[in-house]
């Protein structure tokens, strides 16, 4: 889930001196000596020349690669997420405040592709794309029509079984809602 990799990213920050031996600005300064611009060959270059695990490689490459900066840090990843799609803000808007008004220990997390929609496990995510929002929804068996499609270019989302399209505020209506509410319970169900 995207708050695990947000909460695992902010430990790795906090204790990056005392797990790797340099903080990181260091690291930065370091991976800038490599010459690799690619994210599995600054990971690679940090595993074989600094002996570190593939998790610390991952999270300082994912940083340099993003400026210096938190991957994670949630207001930059709505900006970026909404880059050039700003026409849909409203609409993002609309499912947000619908959503938490039903469901209001819900989290709307940003991650580089896509706004995972959360409680104690993934039911839904909203993938923007130029012209619309991609509402995934974890609706199991439900038989796809028109309306309730299936699910495709969500993420990486295996749960996310069905999508529907919206593009306008006003889409958020009563029949999107109970399909999100529907996704809420199958997520939440006990297994």
């Amino acid at each position: 889930m995207a708050k695990d990799s947000e909460r695992l990213e902010r430990e790795f920050i906090s204790t990056a001196r005392e797990k790797t031996g340099k903080d990181i600005p260091e690291w930065m300064q370091v991976i800038s000596t490599s010459g690799e611009s690619k994210p599995n060959a600054i990971l690679s270059w940090l595993k074989e020349n600094h002996k570190l695990n593939h998790m610390q490689a991952n999270f300082l490459s994912g940083i340099y690669l993003n400026d210096g900066k938190p991957v994670y840090d949630q207001q930059m990843l709505f900006a970026k997420l909404f880059d050039g799609k700003e026409h849909l803000r409203a609409t993002y808007n609309a499912l947000q405040e619908n959503t938490l008004a039903q469901l209001s220990d819900t989290l709307f997390i940003p991650t580089k592709a896509y706004v995972s929609i959360e409680a104690k496990r993934c039911f839904a995510c909203a993938t923007l794309t130029k012209h619309n929002i991609r509402v995934g929804l974890d609706l199991g068996d439900l038989p796809f029509d028109d309306y309730t499609q299936k699910a495709k270019s969500l993420g990486a989302m295996p749960n996310l079984t069905h999508m529907v399209e919206i593009t306008a505020p006003a889409e958020v209506n009563d029949k999107l809602l109970s399909f999100v509410k529907q996704a809420y319970a199958n997520a939440h169900k006990q297994k």
